[in-house]
């Protein structure tokens, strides 16, 4: 007997946190919503997991984007919920070769911290200046300009409408944040190396390849309000589940999508359960890599156009680690660790690795007397793809070497017992999360990506959209929250001519 069909008001497939953004917006506007999560938890990248008796994040993580004007603190406003997190400061400390720089979020004291280790006090504080003034505004105006990029004229008339005060910061869209700091007459090499690997782990690429308009906030994130999430980012995501359902709308984890496909009343979504679904919207969630494998005819050729556009990204080689709590109580959060070329192996290209350990006294990620810390680092991902009987050596290798710059580098590591270590490489993030060719992280930024060639959210069908990092604004979990609110605000106006007519 065939399958019973559904219906719902929108279908959201993924349930990373731009899709369960966009999912708990429209639930709350009073629709139907139906959330397929192919993976057993929700949260996609911006997740935690469950490991012989530890909870690991997805990645080494940050979080920030509760701050006014920030997306996390409008989700938190427009629900009225309070999402689970604790501030922490200072931000993270940064190890360079003998220098420790701390990310500290008050601005002044930051100021002194990178004036005191990179010179050039007055290039600096004109550099700083510039960067906080860029952020500040980005993050306030990407709070009202839900149609962006423009796709149509009504988009354009309304961004223009919106922003007559803002128009200044347009051009640092077109200079790079190493044009803009040598502008100002910095010239420490050194400083240069520090912006390339901050930009690495928020931006996907270097001081030379990243537009100022997108790097100021990448830059500055440490001098927001930074948090921690007690048992794991699962719990926040878990927030807004608990909201969708409350709302009479529904998550479905371990059934992910199988096929979407236009029909006259809008879409159909075959899951890989087999059940059918049909409403008048779907919102994917799902990198642009991946749609042409759900979808067919004009709808596979447009992201397969799409998809061919961003065609270098990055893949993570991540650990989880479990050591005793030997380590100093101002021991901050969050590590990056800088790495010479004499250091690096097959595998490990990039030129830092960034480390997020558990909070001390976090039960519910760790035992008493323990701590988790999650290991991460750049690296390309079809390398992993080709290595066929070499994977399991070279992953060991990789893996032994990140132990052993964890002990160099990271303050009292190298006194601790471990008590768990395993490791994941691209191949291994394909298989969890299910991204094409394991890439994590979004699109790197580019300066020769014009600020409107941003895949849109909206697409050239009619109740298809799109969130998540790999269309605007990209990567990060404020990135991809403030995804999920662009694609609300595209769908409701969607929703709402169709019931007029």
């Amino acid at each position: 007997m065939k399958n019973q069909t559904e219906t719902f008001d929108v279908i959201v497939a993924g349930a990373g946190m731009g899709g369960i953004t966009a999912a708990s917006l429209l639930a709350n506007a009073g629709y139907k919503v139906l959330v397929l999560e192919k993976a057993h938890v929700t949260g996609g990248c911006s997740s935690s997991y469950y490991r012989k008796g530890y909870i690991f994040e997805s990645g080494a993580t940050t979080l920030i984007g509760f701050d006014k004007h920030q997306p996390l603190r409008n989700l938190e406003d427009t629900l009225g919920i309070t999402l689970p997190k604790e501030p922490i400061t200072p931000s993270m400390n940064v190890y360079m070769g003998n220098k420790t720089v701390t990310r500290w979020q008050e601005r002044d004291k930051w100021l002194n911290e990178v004036e005191n280790h990179f010179g050039e006090t007055a290039e600096q504080e004109a550099f700083w200046k510039l960067a906080f003034q860029i952020s500040d505004v980005v993050w306030r105006v990407s709070g009202k300009n839900h149609f962006f990029p423009p796709v149509d004229r009504s988009d354009w008339l309304q961004l223009l409408k919106n922003n007559p005060k803002d128009v200044w910061v347009l051009p640092y869209a077109l200079k790079s944040v190493k044009k803009a700091a040598s502008d100002v007459g910095i010239s420490n090499p050194e400083f240069f190396r520090f912006l390339d690997e901050q930009l690495i782990i928020s931006a996907q690429a270097d001081s030379n390849n990243t537009p100022f308009l997108f790097g100021a906030p990448a830059i500055t994130y440490t001098n927001y309000t930074n948090y921690y999430v007690p048992g794991g980012l699962h719990e926040m995501v878990k927030k807004l589940e608990e909201f969708l359902s409350d709302h009479g709308s529904e998550v479905h984890t371990k059934e992910g999508e199988k096929s979407i496909s236009r029909i006259d009343s809008g879409y159909e979504v075959v899951s890989s359960k087999g059940k059918t679904y049909t409403s008048k919207v779907v919102i994917s969630n799902i990198p642009v890599w991946n749609m042409p494998d759900y979808t067919g005819g004009e709808i596979a050729g447009y992201f397969r156009k799409e998809a061919a556009k961003y065609d270098d990204a990055w893949g993570a080689f991540t650990m989880g680690i479990v050591t005793d709590d030997i380590f100093d109580d101002d021991m901050t959060l969050h590590h990056q660790l800088h790495i010479d070329e004499s250091e690096k192996t097959d595998g490990l290209v990039s030129d830092s690795i960034f480390v997020s350990m558990s909070k001390r006294g976090d039960t519910g990620r760790a035992k008493s007397g323990k701590r988790v810390l999650n290991v991460s680092t750049h690296t390309k991902p079809e390398f992993w793809f080709e290595l066929n009987g070499n994977y399991d050596s070279m992953k060991l290798q990789v893996q032994n070497r990140i132990i052993d710059i964890l002990k160099k580098k990271l303050p009292r590591f190298n006194k601790a017992e471990i008590e768990l270590i395993f490791s994941a490489t691209p191949v291994s993030w394909s298989n969890w999360v299910y991204r094409k060719k394991g890439r994590v992280g979004g699109i790197p930024q580019s300066m020769s990506r014009s600020l409107l060639d941003w895949t849109p959210n909206k697409t050239p069908f009619q109740g298809l959209y799109l969130c998540g990092d790999t269309v605007f604004p990209g990567q990060g979990i404020p990135g991809v929250t403030l995804s999920g609110f662009n694609v609300y605000y595209r769908v409701q106006k969607y929703l709402k001519n169709l019931s007029n007519h």
